[in-house]
């Protein structure tokens, strides 16, 4: 696997970007990363930690999923999602909106979770759990903020341990693991790692996209076997196409190398 892990690393600078990779067989134990900890704008990928947060603090009983959220027209944002779009739907579920900013990246969805629970406790539970180098840092869409230089950080390491804890078990629940990977189970973008998957395979993975960056990260679920974490994200590959194929192939590569091609 890791002759071909450089092969596209290679051709992720031929693009005039950079790959980071994180491939984990949690059956085997085998590991092959590039780039691993190297920090990259984290687009939305981050809302994998907003998630976790919100239903670590629904476990801790601070909040409930049932708790009902207003969504004014000046709190809509631009980007993906749909509530944006939607003319008259006041108020959304806790529960709704952790599935809209999961499986269609919802901005407001995300928003308003964030605000909720505040930056400070999704920071909180990034470093309480290992992730040091995941930092939430603005909303989604703040166009200022991004000028002034406060951009969502994190790496494929981070990731890879955050998605590696989840589908083990380890850092929410039973409910709250179980709504986590069911939510993104669902995910709607499948143009990247699911790509080349095989047939009958879930993938429980979330996307993250802006100029020049582009990522998809997830657990593979295959039935006769353990599950297996993999990572890809880019940055600085001016084509979405482009920076979408390289990690399609990626997944492709894992694939074959743990026998599921």
């Amino acid at each position: 696997m890791r002759d071909e892990l450089d092969e596209l690393v290679r051709r992720a600078s031929r693009l005039g970007g950079t790959l980071g990779v994180v491939a984990h067989d949690l059956g085997t134990g085998e590991r092959a990363e590039v780039n691993a900890d190297r920090r990259f704008t984290s687009a939305s990928v981050i809302k994998i930690a907003v998630m976790a947060t919100v239903l670590a603090e629904a476990e801790a009983g601070r909040l409930s999923l049932a708790d009902r959220l207003p969504a004014p027209p000046d709190a809509r944002v631009p980007g993906s999602g749909v509530i944006k779009d939607l003319a008259d739907a006041a108020e959304f579920s806790v529960r709704d909106l952790l599935t809209l900013m999961i499986i269609v990246s919802d901005n407001t969805a995300t928003n308003l979770l964030i605000d909720l629970v505040g930056r400070d406790a999704v920071n909180a539970w990034c470093a309480r759990h290992g992730l040091g180098s995941t930092v939430l840092a603005r909303v989604m869409m703040d166009a200022a903020a991004r000028a002034r230089g406060d951009e969502n950080v994190t790496t494929p390491a981070d990731v890879a341990a955050l998605l590696t804890g989840l589908v083990r078990g380890e850092l929410l629940g039973e409910e709250g693991t179980a709504f986590a990977l069911d939510a993104l189970a669902r995910q709607q973008l499948n143009d990247r790692l699911p790509r080349h998957l095989p047939p009958g395979v879930t993938l429980a993975h979330k996307t993250g996209e802006l100029a020049g960056v582009c990522h998809d990260a997830g657990i593979v679920l295959p039935k006769d076997r353990d599950p297996i974490v993999l990572v890809a994200m880019t940055e600085g590959i001016a084509s979405e196409a482009d920076a979408a194929a390289l990690i399609a192939d990626t997944g492709r590569a894992v694939y074959a190398a743990t026998g599921l091609l």
